[in-house]
């Protein structure tokens, strides 16, 4: 994007045209699609909040996705995320449904930032697997 400046010549103002937000929908499709690099699959949640709905997998203040990554028979690590698109907060269900979770001692996180989330897995988390990652 380009600014006429005042007038004065020389006197232009060049900025660099803002990229919209990522979508809730974006930030879930390049996570999901990164761990699944990593040998994790993903199953996506799908909580009733409208009992009027009928039945569903879930509960209410679930996670958006489940993943597993399997270890060997019988056990798996397994990782629930929140997807958010950036800056939006928890709703107070999903919030109780975390901590309900985390006190069983479940990994819940919200991800609003992929490359924050990115950055997290690959150099903090102790979950990353394939040194392609780094």
């Amino acid at each position: 994007m380009v600014h006429a400046g005042s007038g004065v010549a020389g006197d232009t103002q060049v900025g660099v045209a803002k990229l919209p937000a990522l979508r809730e929908a974006d930030v879930q499709a390049n996570v999901t699609a990164f761990l699944e690099l990593d040998g994790w699959r993903a199953i996506r949640t799908d909580p009733v909040s409208d009992r009027g709905r009928g039945k569903g997998f879930g509960e209410i203040g679930m996670a958006d996705h489940l993943f597993l990554r399997y270890l060997g028979k019988p056990m798996a690590e397994v990782l629930w995320l929140e997807f958010k698109a950036l800056g939006k907060k928890l709703k107070k269900h999903q919030a109780q449904w975390h901590v309900r979770e985390m006190a069983r001692g479940a990994w819940v996180m919200t991800v609003d930032d992929f490359e924050r989330f990115r950055k997290w897995y690959v150099n903090e988390s102790g979950l990353n697997r394939r040194m392609l990652l780094r």
